[in-house]
């Protein structure tokens, strides 16, 4: 018999869903390595066809979180998610811990410090102290910034410190080259692991940037688990005193055992992906 009955509507929560997950799917199409992207872009890494993204960016540009450069027709995100950081929760309290103690790493190092957690995208920089004096034409990272973590040293510690499954599970992707040092071979990056675990610290050159590296620990809470990692940043030139690196890398291992023996169990608000 045919089905007379007319089709059940919609709930009203679940539209409300699938706007909130197109939006997002939108916002997320931007990051540090695609900034601005056409229409065309944003519609195929979002998922969604190109009427429904043309008529949510200029929604979210009337919001003032999404602009549109009219020379090119480019949209970018606008100076109105930056005015929403200061009310994010997250790690703040791993935040204001770890600010003066990478104040003072950074002092003594006369290199930039960041401290890192993992994030399903690799591991986000949550805290930035930027050296005085030290003037780089580089793309520094920012709190908020993601790192794929098969490059630069606070990413390859996190790597380091993942579970199997998490780590496998990364390993498992394509991984990203942003210069012609970067690791991307799943072996190679499985002897890295092995290394810094063994090593207690990771020292890289020119992977993230030509002519930039870095020095990263990590960062144990009070029970031995790991929070994150904390790391250096300069010039390459600025690595290549042997003395000179034990000192840096003591006073980062300091600073991550300050930081370290005020945070309780469970201290890092990313569960389930660090041992």
């Amino acid at each position: 018999m045919p089905n007379n009955q007319p089709d059940s509507p919609t709930p009203p929560e679940s539209i409300g869903m699938r706007a909130v997950d197109r939006i997002a799917a939108i916002l997320r199409s931007f990051s540090m390595t695609r900034p601005m992207l056409s229409l065309t872009e944003v519609a195929m890494i979002a998922g969604l066809d190109k009427n429904t993204t043309r008529r949510l960016l200029l929604a979210l540009c009337a919001a003032g979180l999404v602009r549109r450069d009219e020379a090119d027709g480019r949209f970018g995100l606008d100076i109105g998610i930056l005015k929403l950081q200061p009310a994010v929760l997250g790690p703040r309290a791993l935040r204001e811990t770890a600010a003066p103690y990478l104040q003072w790493l950074t002092e003594q190092s006369g290199m930039t410090s960041f401290f890192w957690i993992a994030d399903p995208d690799g591991a986000i920089c949550i805290e930035r102290v930027r050296a005085s004096g030290v003037f780089l034409d580089v793309p520094w990272s920012t709190p908020g910034t993601v790192v794929p973590l098969n490059m630069a040293a606070g990413p390859r510690v996190v790597l380091a410190h993942l579970d199997d499954t998490a780590r496998a599970a990364w390993l498992a992707r394509t991984q990203h080259r942003f210069t012609r040092f970067t690791q991307t071979d799943p072996t190679d990056l499985l002897r890295a692991v092995a290394r810094i675990r063994a090593e207690g610290h990771e020292l890289i050159l020119n992977d993230y940037y030509v002519g930039m590296g870095g020095l990263g620990v990590p960062v144990l809470d009070r029970s031995g688990a790991f929070v994150g990692a904390i790391s250096v940043t300069s010039g390459t030139g600025e690595f290549q005193d042997p003395g000179r690196m034990q000192r840096v890398l003591a006073a980062a291992q300091e600073t991550a055992s300050a930081i370290g023996i005020r945070l309780g169990p469970h201290a890092c608000p990313v569960s389930g992906q660090a041992e």
